[in-house]
């Protein structure tokens, strides 16, 4: 086993992790939204917390917490009637330069995620008494940010190191699940 393979065996298993903590909050979110529902409208008794919780947790867990598995699994949004009519070197050019242009754009979020956490980490930031459902620590929910931001930036990296012009695996194709299980 290279470095490389090591190396990419703890990346799927922290993207692993954190897709099963994002599928979580997704779970989490929809119950929580019908319940929401059911006690607003059939009992007259909303939770007041609730809307808080979704919107500044699961929301944000869910999406960047996702993100890397969702790279790897190449589920991620690309414009494919497009992309499929290129010739095979165009699309392996187009995947190296998204790519590149990902790590860029996911450098500067995780920065800025980075930033917002350690100000809010250092400032004690705390929504005001009465002022939120919530009164958490502001960086509980901000640094998923960085957390996701981390992982997916690695998972980028790691493509244009290892392997710049292959298009990403394709979780529903035979092929690359049993690929993977040799």
């Amino acid at each position: 086993m290279t470095p490389r393979d090591g190396f990419d065996s703890v990346l799927r298993r922290v993207e692993d992790a954190l897709a099963a903590v994002a599928a979580t909050a997704l779970l989490a979110l929809a119950a929580l939204m019908v319940l929401e529902v059911l006690l607003r409208y059939v009992l007259a008794a909303p939770m007041s917390w609730s809307l808080a919780f979704i919107s500044d947790y699961l929301l944000i867990g869910f999406f960047f917490l996702g993100l890397p598995y969702t790279v790897r699994a190449g589920a991620h949004v690309r414009i494919d009637v497009l992309f499929r009519a290129l010739p095979v070197a165009a699309q392996r050019g187009c995947t190296a330069v998204g790519t590149v242009l990902s790590a860029l754009f996911v450098a500067a979020l995780t920065w800025g995620g980075l930033a917002l956490t350690g100000a809010a980490w250092a400032g004690g930031d705390i929504p005001p008494p009465g002022g939120a459902e919530l009164s958490w620590p502001v960086w509980t929910s901000t640094v998923m940010v960085p957390v996701g931001g981390v992982v997916l930036l690695a998972r980028l990296l790691r493509t244009l190191v290892v392997r710049p012009t292959e298009a990403p695996e394709d979780p529903d194709d035979e092929q690359s699940v049993v690929a993977e299980a040799i």
